[in-house]
């Protein structure tokens, strides 16, 4: 079991930690491990590191997903909702705030009123920040998706709006689990509800759905292993669940296996472009090493998709080794943490105590 931290110290460091992590990947977003070595050094990059035009470390928008996801629950709360439903159509709303951000308009002139302060009972926060309106590479899948559904079409688990398992969908998932931490089998329901908003693949809104649950197990004190093997056995619950239960169990042998070395281990796995291989990745450098930055720098130093698979590893690290564990360094070089920092203190006040 983890040392007993409080639900704002988990909060918090899990939400700052997937955007410490989601930095120090973006900076080499792209790049083969070859390539960072070449720039940054034998050991690869090691720290965030500022823009020179902000003088601040970027996020990309795993992290601003992440927010307005947090932003679609605390909605939510504010105007007395309590359903599934009510949970993720605001969420549905606050990723087509994201839109707007992102290409200037959203799906439908009838969500425009979601844009003025005036126009929602909760106003979004997020709209005022000149970084939300930065554009992070998100994918193309996921900016066509939000723009097609005009008429709050999105996709559910039973209504799939697409085949996309990209991995675009896990990292945003982190503040349903937090919310949720007091039943993490809730958790794992409504991951997969927002998640197949966007993502209509089993394995991709089951992968996220792993996440949120994760997430909640360990707010609850489960260390990360266990809290995988968990969700395991939450997943074969659910159709479609092999590829999702089949990565995960690869991860946590990995874990036990001393004849791999970790480079070789977070390949295997398979780089972290899906939902599923994104999640082992960020499960596996979570749990091989002791301390946060080693977890995020084994996950962003790789081949693969590095801003998601360290993005997913900080969340889960930090949740497990609280806000304080966390480099105060990165945390005020890191731009939005001080805005991310808020919106888990506001989680952690308005989650329930019990389902």
């Amino acid at each position: 079991m983890a040392n007993k931290l409080s639900k704002k110290e988990r909060f918090a460091g899990c939400m700052l930690g997937l955007a410490l992590g989601d930095s120090l990947g973006y900076d080499v977003k792209g790049k083969s491990f070859k390539q960072i070595r070449k720039e940054y050094g034998k050991k690869g990059i090691m720290k965030p590191v500022r823009s020179k035009q902000t003088k601040s470390a970027l996020v990309s928008d795993e992290t601003q997903l992440m927010l307005f996801t947090a932003h679609g629950i605390l909605w939510t709360c504010a105007v007395g909702g309590s359903t599934a439903a009510d949970y993720t159509n605001n969420v549905f709303l606050a990723l087509q705030q994201w839109l707007y951000t992102q290409t200037g308009s959203t799906a439908s002139p009838a969500y425009d009123n979601i844009l003025e302060a005036e126009g929602t009972e909760y106003p979004c926060a997020l709209l005022d920040l000149d970084e939300i309106y930065k554009k992070r590479g998100p994918t193309k899948t996921l900016i066509q998706t939000l723009t097609a559904q005009a008429a709050m079409n999105y996709g559910s688990p039973g209504s799939h709006v697409n085949d996309s398992k990209l991995f675009d969908c896990v990292p945003r998932t982190a503040p349903a689990g937090l919310f949720f931490s007091c039943n993490p089998v809730l958790a794992f329901k409504t991951g997969c509800l927002f998640a197949a908003i966007t993502h209509g693949n089993p394995t991709g809104y089951l992968a996220a759905g792993c996440f949120a649950a994760m997430l909640a197990y360990i707010v609850g004190g489960e260390t990360i292993e266990k809290s995988a093997l968990n969700c395991m056995k939450l997943l074969t619950e659910y159709d479609g669940y092999d590829e999702c239960y089949t990565a995960i169990n690869h991860a946590l042998e990995l874990i036990e296996d001393d004849d791999t070395s970790p480079l070789t281990a977070v390949g295997e796995l398979g780089g972290g472009n899906t939902a599923e291989s994104a999640l082992a990745i960020g499960i596996y450098c979570a749990a091989a090493h002791y301390d946060f930055e080693s977890a995020v720098q084994l996950a962003a130093n790789q081949d693969g998709n590095s801003d998601a698979c360290a993005a997913i590893a900080g969340a889960l690290k930090g949740a497990y080794v609280g806000y304080h564990a966390l480099p105060a360094k990165w945390i005020s070089e890191v731009q939005l943490t001080a805005t991310v920092k808020e919106y888990a203190v506001q989680l952690s006040k308005a989650a329930p105590k019990k389902a």
